[in-house]
């Protein structure tokens, strides 16, 4: 058994894994973009060896060994057995031998020392109880000058795709605020601020740390409405709100975020903002 002391994104992410392994298409349509472009930013080359850290469901991961190409190898490490279990299936699936998996906590799983030229997270980084330990692990992997390239997340009210199906979901469950949450506690928004971004990189022991803000839209055609509803129900915030609500609640809550969304329709589509901080460094 792995050693881990994310203990509660253990517990988090290992219930959620079902949800996100069947909503995975979906999922992939809010984070592949931003995904890509911190992949791009990598410049990963043939013969290569890279780590995804947080590696889901192993899509990211599948690309990460596509672009070293067979000479070269990928590692995903994913905290959720469910997660690591059906990447190694699409891993099988996809006939790729230079992709592998570890169930392990990032932050104290022994990677090996000087073996990763690189390491690569999409939205995968977030959930540290200790950040600094945690990079600190992972740059002890990496090779001298090695680089790291992730993508997280702006603040939530730089996510009205997060903030909308929310607000609308409290409002309609009379749900008091939540209490203000340390803004550096483990969670989607805990690397949200660019500069606590570059001291945890740099108390980490990278250097040349470079934080871009990507800011766009994410459209959503007026007759996917229902559906982005009801997805937005399954996880996150939501989620959260309706763990202990009946199937009418549950129902309330959807036609509650339908309306919020169509409150919003502009030329047929409903546009809710989307941004994340594109990052990278060096060792």
């Amino acid at each position: 058994m792995p050693t881990i002391v994310n203990t509660d994104a253990a517990k988090y992410w290992t219930a959620a894994a079902p949800t996100w392994v069947e909503m995975k298409d979906s999922f992939d349509e809010i984070s592949g973009e931003i995904g890509y472009r911190a992949l791009e930013r990598l410049a990963l080359q043939p013969g290569e060896t890279v780590l995804d850290v947080g590696c889901g469901t192993g899509g990211t991961t599948l690309e990460l060994a596509k672009r070293v190409g067979a000479s070269g190898a990928a590692v995903g490490a994913d905290i959720a057995l469910g997660m690591v279990e059906r990447a190694r299936e699409n891993a099988a699936l996809a006939d790729t031998a230079n992709a592998s998996f570890l169930h392990a906590d990032a932050q104290v799983h022994d990677f090996g020392a000087d073996r990763f030229d690189a390491a690569y997270s999409r939205f995968g980084v977030m959930f540290f109880t200790d950040p600094v330990a945690a990079f600190s692990n992972i740059r002890r992997g990496l090779r001298a000058d090695g680089r790291l390239s992730f993508a997280c997340w702006q603040n939530v009210f730089a996510n009205e795709w997060m903030l909308v199906p929310g607000a609308a979901a409290m409002t309609e469950l009379g749900a008091a605020l939540p209490p203000v949450a340390d803004a550096n506690a483990p969670g989607p928004f805990s690397l949200s601020d660019p500069d606590r971004v570059i001291s945890v990189l740099t108390d980490s022991g990278f250097h040349d740390v470079d934080v871009v803000a990507h800011n766009d839209f994410i459209a959503t055609p007026e007759a996917r409405i229902p559906e982005i509803a009801r997805i937005s129900t399954r996880t996150g915030l939501v989620a959260e709100l309706l763990a202990d609500h009946d199937y009418d609640t549950r129902a309330r809550v959807v036609a509650a975020i339908e309306a919020a969304m169509r409150a919003r329709i502009e030329n047929g589509e409903v546009r809710a903002a989307r941004g994340a901080l594109l990052v990278t460094a060096r060792t």
